[in-house]
This record gives C-alpha cells, sequence and structure tokens, in this order.
C-alpha cells in the first residue's frame, strides 16, 4: 500500500502578540464597560468581575501570550472598536456577518502569504480549508485559486466546523485523496490550511466561570502543510500510520460550538477531562493496535496532545503514566501560543519536526472536540 507523506510545515503568525496578563486587564475591562451598558439595573459589581476573571481564568503561568488578528486588544476606547465596541446601544460587541465580514478579509490576507500569487510557480492539486471560526462563501481557499497567475487547476474542499479536533480529518481525508489521485498522477500533493480566528468570538455579556476560561484560553493561529505520496527531499516529514475516532456515547452536553447573533458560542463542561481519561486508555489501545504496535511499544513515543487546555494535557499524561519530556512540544505551544482550535495540532507537529528526533520515532497525536470526539493518530519521523 502506497504511503502518504505531511510536510512542508508553514506558519504565520496573526498579526498582534500580546501578553496574558495585559490581555487578560483588557477583557476585564471590556467586560465591566459591557455590564455598565446593561438596560435593568441587575448590574454585576465590576470588582466581582475581575474577582471572577483572576479566579477562573487562564493563569500566565500556563500561558504567556497569544496571537489574534483583532487590532482591539490594542485599545481602550472600546466604542471605537471594530469587534469589541461597546456602547449603550450594543454592549455585546459586533454581530455574527460582521464578525464573519472581518474573518473573510483577513483569512483571504493570510491565504495570500501562504501562497505568492505575484508570480506563476507550482500549486498543489488541491487545497483542503480548515476552520470553525468563519464561514464566508466564495471562501478564501476558493478566492485564491481564482488569482491571474494561479496557473493550474486546483480542487477545494472545506473542512469547517469541527472545532479542535478538524486537524486529524483533514489529515485523513488528505491521505485518502493523495493514495487515490497518486495512481493516475504521480506527484499529486494537496494542501491543508488552517485559519483559525477564536479570538472574533467572545461575547463580553458572557460572564460564568466557563466562560471566562473560554475567552483567557483561546487564541488565533494560521499554518499550511502538504500531504504527498513522496518524501520531501529537503526536511523531516511525517509518515501517516494510523488514524482513529470515537464519538463518546452521553457527552453530546459538555463541549458545543454553536453560531449566535453575536458570535459561536462555546460551551465547554469541566467534566470533560475526567470523561477523556475515561476512554483514553481502551481508545489507545485501539488505535496503536490499529497501528501494528503493541500498547508498551507506543507508550515510549513522542506524544502530541492537543492542549484544549492545562488540565486536558495533565490528564492524558496521567491516565498513560508519560514523562515530561514526551508531552513538552504540546505544553510549550499552549504556552506560547494558547489554543488555536484546529491549527494548534499541526503547531505541535511542525515543532516536533524541528526537535530533530531521528528518524522512526513514532508520534501519537490526540485530539478532542465536539460531540465529544475523540480522534488520534500515529505518524512516523521519516
Amino acid at each position: 500500500m502506497a504511503s502518504v507523506f505531511l510536510n512542508r510545515f508553514q506558519i504565520e503568525k496573526p498579526q498582534n502578540c500580546i501578553a496574558q496578563d495585559d490581555l487578560l486587564n483588557w477583557i476585564i475591562k471590556c467586560h465591566q464597560l459591557a455590564e455598565s451598558k446593561k438596560a435593568h439595573s441587575d448590574l454585576i459589581d465590576p470588582d466581582l468581575i475581575e474577582k471572577l476573571f483572576r479566579r477562573y481564568g487562564v493563569k500566565s503561568s500556563q500561558i504567556s501570550q497569544r496571537y489574534l488578528e483583532s487590532d482591539d486588544i490594542l485599545s481602550q476606547d472600546f466604542e471605537k472598536n471594530i469587534i469589541y465596541k461597546v456602547t449603550d446601544q450594543k454592549n455585546s460587541g459586533a454581530d455574527i456577518t460582521e464578525r464573519s465580514l472581518f474573518f473573510s478579509e483577513k483569512a483571504y490576507a493570510v491565504f495570500k502569504k501562504f501562497y505568492d500569487v505575484t508570480q506563476k510557480m507550482s500549486r498543489p492539486n488541491h487545497i483542503i480549508h480548515v476552520t470553525c471560526t468563519g464561514y464566508i462563501s466564495p471562501s478564501a481557499a476558493q478566492k485564491i485559486v481564482t488569482e491571474p497567475n494561479w496557473n493550474q487547476s486546483t480542487d477545494i474542499t472545506h473542512a469547517y466546523h469541527m472545532g479542535c479536533y478538524a486537524a486529524m480529518p483533514a489529515v485523513r481525508l488528505a491521505k485518502s485523496l493523495v493514495m487515490a489521485e497518486s495512481v493516475q498522477l504521480p506527484g499529486f500533493t494537496t494542501d491543508i490550511v488552517h485559519t483559525e480566528m477564536c479570538g472574533l468570538h467572545m461575547n463580553p455579556m458572557a460572564q460564568s466561570p466557563e466562560q471566562m476560561i473560554v475567552q483567557t484560553l483561546f487564541a488565533d493561529g494560521h499554518v499550511k502543510y502538504t500531504a504527498s505520496s513522496e518524501k520531501n527531499a529537503s526536511s523531516k516529514n511525517l509518515k501517516v500510520i494510523a488514524l482513529l475516532e470515537k464519538v463518546v456515547p452521553d457527552s453530546q452536553q459538555d463541549m458545543s460550538w454553536i453560531p449566535a447573533p453575536w458570535g459561536m458560542q462555546m460551551n465547554l463542561s469541566r467534566d470533560v477531562p475526567d470523561k477523556i481519561k475515561t476512554e483514553l486508555k481502551i481508545f489507545s489501545r485501539e488505535l496503536f493496535s490499529k497501528a501494528g504496535l503493541t500498547y508498551e511499544a507506543a507508550l515510549k513515543s513522542v506524544f502530541a496532545i492537543h492542549p484544549g487546555g492545562p488540565k486536558i494535557i495533565e490528564s492524558v499524561q496521567e491516565t498513560l503514566e508519560l514523562k515530561n519530556e514526551q508531552v513538552l512540544e504540546s505544553k510549550k505551544i499552549l504556552f506560547e501560543r494558547g489554543n488555536m482550535s484546529s491549527a494548534t495540532l499541526p503547531h505541535v507537529w511542525n515543532e516536533i519536526l524541528n526537535n530533530d528526533y531521528p528518524a522512526g520515532t513514532k508520534i501519537v497525536s490526540y485530539a478532542f472536540g465536539p460531540g465529544l470526539t475523540l480522534f488520534g493518530s500515529v505518524f512516523e519521523v521519516c
């Protein structure tokens, strides 16, 4: 059976980087102002808002900084902001249409950084666009292939609204495309492009502990990589060995991502880490068996864990009794970038490749998302 390899990772950082402590202060002020604009008298005390955010928000010891596309985070003049414009008439910020249009503009700009359209050059045969933070049709992927200097036919597939685990379904799809098309078209490639802007979807009127965690955890991130039937000779590759997905029974209420008038509403239960721990060993045994590995051998791998939050990585590490060095890259990306939804795991994969592990090293990946969905993969450095 033909093999499929992931390679040519490219990261484009969003334009604004802000320290976690500074961003927390900005979020607190935004919420305090929005609360003061409420029409009725049932107001939450501004000091209580700050106290609760500092209690429940993700600390700078866990995430040092986050990157965001919106310039609003640099402004204290909330009435003049674009996305987080807080006024007497609208205290929850821009509506979902305005946020979607902002996403569309920024996503296309990101695609133009990934693909030089000022001159003709070799292009991928297929692009899979992955996101859960903005949907406009035509998409940025569709727009880029209509540029005058895009000198070949490229098909587009949208892998949308799967949340944090979407990188692995995208890899599954890319693997199938490459294996099917390479028979007739040697050299066939599929690019996977993630444009995630979680920072667009804060609601200044949502002040539950759950939302305080969400708003201090998620960030923006963009990454592109290629799936091919041939190894890239100029860099290390990840050979796709096995992929496995499971939707956990009786867990629909634990994680959701739902369109709302102001943006996308994230619901995240405190039970998620425990439910992952309950399912993980059985799930892992099935994944490792599919990859042709014994359980004991697989546990010596490097682990790429989608950092849904500090407790997620800790839960996986504790359940599988992993050493700190086995989850080093996952913790590093969470600390330096926050949770970038589907773009996070590819950042971890890129970090692993940059750390120059020897050929043959197995990489076990886990990601978790709405469903509650568990998705796992086994790759090999080559």
